[in-house]
């Protein structure tokens, strides 16, 4: 069939990172993707996308099938037709309102419709098997929700509302259906607080979006203040949902690699989202080199995940660009999006990742001597600089100094020196640590700290640090002093 895309996108864009996480009122946003209409209260929440990489399937379900579905439907892919032409309308589109669409299920029998209506219905139709027109005539669909006049997370989580809901409003007091006056939406999520949805015809404009609203504007927007109630919630039956997504799931290997003895261990099924314990190394050894931890490879695609929270390819790794990622046995991990969205492509049921064995020297005793942190500061105009240097070092691999700062002082900006790399939590905050993925043992500038006062004095103040934390590879690293103080004129 020909196909109409009224934005020229390519027709599945699901292989694309979503990193973007929409989680909090406060969050900056790209006002053209994203948009706040109303903060009216410490519970109010009116948040709409109009962006399909703000809409993160992992955020929504377990199951990487259905994620795999709504990465398609996100992007516009939701097979609904007019006179033959397929037209594909993604997230931050808008309809043709005046156009009559229709939709096919399994057994091939049309709905026909407009708006938010038949949008909903094309996508329920295609995660679920089968659109839910006026609610009459289900095969494997059922009504958790009917005629309430107030949407609550109690109503929702009592009635096991799941994600890919349909949901439909009326103005029907008594909760019956109407074809003309009502809302048709499909449900994502929801917790104690708010709700998370998408629609067709939002606004009565055509908008095609995402929304994130707190439960009182949900009520007000969707409910209450248009004069509707809830119609009814239509979502599959749980055998349907367990034949279709319930079994949906990826794998977790573990990969002998290089080892010249020992065994892995066996492999382990997971849906998205769900914690895994990273298994023991098996006794796994390398000649005389020790099992260290293990690193993780993306199957499918031969990367390998860094220390920085993304991917490398195995030339990065090689080339000290980056470094791999390290887990220890027993460790949990929650296998997220930054394990299931790599690069430009996202995991499917059934992908896989391996975690492969890694191999280090035996320890080498720690020298007897500490390490020495020295400081100095060097003042201008309406700053100060604050430096440590380190002049004595036995290796390290995790340092962290916290700062006692006088009221009115503050941190501008810090500057990495060349001693220790891994450097984070630093600009704007009292803590900066150093953490890396192997013992260090040079000497030199640590780090450059610019602090500010806020009325503009700092003559006379004295500011405080401590080494709250110093490690190598393998132990502690003894210090010759762990606290100090610099006073600034």
């Amino acid at each position: 069939m020909k196909r109409t895309d009224n934005l020229a996108k390519s027709k599945h864009r699901g292989n694309r990172a979503r990193m973007i996480l929409i989680c909090a009122v406060s969050l900056c946003l790209v006002i053209s993707s994203v948009t706040f209409f109303s903060i009216l209260s410490s519970t109010a929440k009116v948040l709409f996308i109009n962006d399909p990489d703000l809409m993160i399937p992992g955020n929504y379900t377990e199951s990487p099938r259905l994620a795999e579905l709504l990465y398609e439907i996100f992007d516009g892919d939701i097979n609904m037709y007019s006179e033959s032409t397929e037209y594909f309308y993604e997230i931050g589109s808008v309809m043709d309102t005046k156009r009559m669409f229709t939709v096919y299920s399994k057994d091939g029998n049309p709905l026909h419709g407009y708006q938010c209506f038949i949008y909903a219905n094309a996508v329920y139709n295609k995660l679920y098997g089968e659109p839910v027109g006026n609610g009459s005539y289900l095969s494997h669909s059922v009504i958790a929700v009917r005629n309430e006049a107030v949407a609550s997370y109690e109503l929702f989580k009592n009635a096991g509302v799941m994600c890919g809901a349909y949901m439909r409003t009326t103005e029907n007091k008594n909760g019956s259906y109407n074809g003309s006056k009502g809302h048709s939406l499909i449900i994502l999520k929801y917790d104690e607080n708010e709700i998370t949805y998408f629609e067709g015809n939002g606004e009565g404009l055509g908008y095609v979006r995402g929304a994130v609203l707190s439960w009182q504007d949900f009520n007000d927007r969707q409910l209450g203040k248009r004069g509707r109630v809830i119609c009814h919630i239509v979502q599959p039956t749980d055998s349907y949902y367990k034949s279709q997504y319930g079994d949906s799931k990826v794998y977790i290997n573990y990969a002998k690699g290089s080892a010249t003895s020992g065994n892995a261990p066996s492999s382990a099924a997971i849906g998205y989202n769900q914690t895994f314990t990273v298994k023991t190394e098996g006794n796994l050894r390398y000649g005389d080199y020790l099992f260290a931890g293990w690193s993780v490879r993306r199957d499918d695609l031969g990367l390998i995940k860094n220390t920085k929270g993304g991917w490398s390819t195995p030339e990065e790794i090689a080339s000290g660009a980056t470094s791999k990622r390290i887990y220890q046995p027993g460790n949990a991990v929650s296998f997220d999006q930054s394990f299931f969205i790599c690069g430009d492509t996202h995991m499917s049921e059934g992908d896989s990742v391996t975690f492969y064995p890694e191999f280090a020297a035996p320890p080498t005793p720690i020298p007897d001597y500490p390490m020495t942190v020295t400081s100095s500061y060097t003042s201008g105009d309406g700053f100060a600089d604050l430096t440590f240097d380190i002049i004595q070092n036995p290796g390290c691999s995790f340092l962290e100094i916290t700062l006692a700062l006088p009221s009115g002082i503050y941190v501008d900006s810090v500057e990495n020196g060349t001693v220790l790399g891994g450097m984070y939590n630093a600009s704007g905050t009292n803590v900066i640590t150093w953490k890396m993925s192997g013992d260090l043992y040079g000497t030199g500038t640590l780090a450059t700290i610019r602090l500010k006062a806020r009325d503009g004095t700092l003559s006379g103040r004295a500011v405080g640090y401590t080494i709250s934390k110093c490690c190598g590879l393998f132990g502690d690293v003894p210090l010759t002093s762990r606290m100090g103080s610099v006073r600034i004129y």
